[in-house]
């Protein structure tokens, strides 16, 4: 297929869904398990609480929502993980569209396979990897709405602002950019003398409103855990810098791909009808420059002088305006195969990438999650209940990854205490423990899960168990060893009332 304008609609969706299969298939291919935070999220969502003890609910929401439709499957899941990313692809396509011709719109959303976010980390969906997509349907509908003045988009914009919000805090980082813009610039400014922002303001406080009245009421860890990453420790101050120069960084190969065809180009003649339909873009490229900085210098200047410790993995929602950015900036003269050349380098790179991860077995190597037996735990343990207690699993609990993992795979998808905390698990009380009873697993080496199950439960006699997980042809097999114990339905309940909750720093940090 020509790569040409007219056919810039179809190269975008045979781009977005080629990205979507390949990286839904090498996770599913080569990881028997999915991460922790999956889990996690996983048993969070099946309770549709307002909130969680760390985040809001958005992210467990669509988790739990989606997985009803298609069932708890690693495939699913791992789809749903890509369809992300299809939701912004298409997002900022549709923003690119209204800056750039159709070829360049295209250009810029194939250059971000280039960024790690979009490619490699891509196979994990956590809060933050979730903001890509949020945010830019957020900036999309924020762009519209001050440029076509429609009460839709302003509505739209307060719903998803608060969703941005409710899928993690650091959406704080955006949301003053899109206000600041509408009080500093002329185009901004002049929306404030219609209803469409106080529509949106009103949406937003008062989704807002909700979610910090439901927090506070039912006394969850949400809004006091941003307190977590506060303090005055210098290499809190110090990670605002580290968080900037990682953005950089993770930039490196989209501009050494970007900037290496265009400097073939450099004796190109720029046609003058594409110089014009840049130039007449120009309030919209200003949207777009300071909405691709704002949130990166903002955090790193933030976190720097007020103390407060970011990670660099933060940060791609902050890249998703790189490709337009980059293309508005230092455009590609139309007399030039360089589009031609970045669709060939970004169709080399995605097939070359997941194929090499697939076949070396790297995607699954960094983290012994990867391969634990969490389907075969999930069946040993639940047959073993059903045979015992002759009822279904409701509730199991325990330290980490084990009871997230039951709940997932297990056919009875039970209730998770996690960590054995009630804290952690408000979804659970004593009284549901003393009415169903509870399966508590703990991993082998999980000391801190065993001494709390053997100090608040009498008479504790743990029995070991280990499950194994068979060789695929992108798997070696796996074998993982645990201790469990039923507290019968019917039966004094535990006593873990007092159970402290694990501390933030012994969570997977999003």
């Amino acid at each position: 297929m020509k790569y040409t304008q007219p056919n810039a609609t179809r190269i975008f969706w045979i781009f977005a869904l080629s990205h979507v299969v390949l990286w839904t298939l090498v996770p599913t291919l080569s990881r028997h398990e999915l991460d922790t935070d999956s889990m996690m999220h996983f048993a969070w969502g099946q309770e549709w609480m307002g909130s969680y003890h760390l985040h809001p609910p958005i992210l467990p929401w669509v988790v739990a929502g989606f997985l009803e439709l298609l069932g708890p499957q690693n495939w699913s899941y791992n789809l749903l993980t890509q369809l992300n990313f299809l939701l912004a692809f298409y997002c900022i396509w549709r923003l690119a569209r209204e800056v750039l011709p159709p070829i360049a719109a295209v250009t810029a959303v194939l250059l971000l396979e280039f960024i790690p976010y979009f490619s490699i980390f891509s196979m994990r969906l956590n809060h933050s990897s979730m903001l890509i997509s949020i945010w830019a349907a957020t900036i999309l509908l924020a762009f519209l709405a001050i440029t076509r003045g429609q009460n839709r988009y302003w509505i739209g914009l307060g719903i998803l602002a608060a969703v941005a919000m409710l899928t993690k805090y650091y959406s704080a980082a955006m949301l003053p950019g899109i206000a600041l813009y509408l009080l500093l610039f002329k185009e901004g400014r002049l929306t404030l003398k219609t209803i469409g922002p106080y529509l949106s303001l009103i949406i937003f406080v008062g989704i807002m409103g909700w979610h910090i009245w439901y927090v506070l009421d039912r006394e969850l860890g949400t809004i006091g855990h941003v307190a977590d990453y506060v303090g005055d420790d210098f290499s809190l101050r110090w990670s605002g810098i580290r968080f900037l120069l990682a953005q950089a960084l993770y930039l490196v190969p989209l501009s050494i791909v970007y900037f290496s065809i265009r400097w073939r180009g450099r004796h190109a003649t720029q046609d003058p009808g594409a110089r014009d339909t840049y130039q007449a873009a120009k309030s919209g490229r200003r949207f777009i420059y300071w909405m691709f900085l704002f949130p990166l210098l903002g955090t790193a200047i933030v976190a720097f002088s007020a103390g407060i410790g970011v990670s660099s993995r933060w940060g791609g929602p902050t890249l998703n305006l790189a490709g337009i950015v980059a293309l508005l900036v230092w455009p590609i003269p139309r007399g030039f195969r360089g589009f031609d050349w970045i669709s060939r380098s970004v169709g080399v790179w995605l097939l070359g990438v997941t194929s090499l991860l697939l076949i070396t077995g790297a995607a699954s190597s960094d983290r012994d999650m990867y391969h634990f037996p969490g389907k075969e735990l999930a069946t040993e343990i639940t047959q073993r209940w059903r045979d015992q207690m002759g009822v279904p699993l409701r509730i199991v609990g325990g330290g980490h990854v084990a009871p997230d993992s039951i709940a997932f795979h297990s056919s009875d998808h039970p209730s998770v205490l996690q960590h054995l905390s009630y804290e952690w698990s408000p979804w659970i009380t004593p009284s549901d423990i003393r009415d169903h009873g509870m399966a508590i697993v703990c991993l082998k080496q999980d000391q801190r899960c065993q001494s709390i199950a053997k100090q608040f439960i009498p008479d504790l006699t743990m029995t070991p168990l280990t499950v194994r997980a068979k060789p695929g042809l992108f798997f070696p097999g796996s074998e993982r060893s645990v201790y469990y114990f039923f507290v019968a339905p019917n039966d004094t309940a535990p006593d873990l009332q007092s159970v402290p909750a694990l501390s933030p720093g012994g969570t997977a940090n999003e």
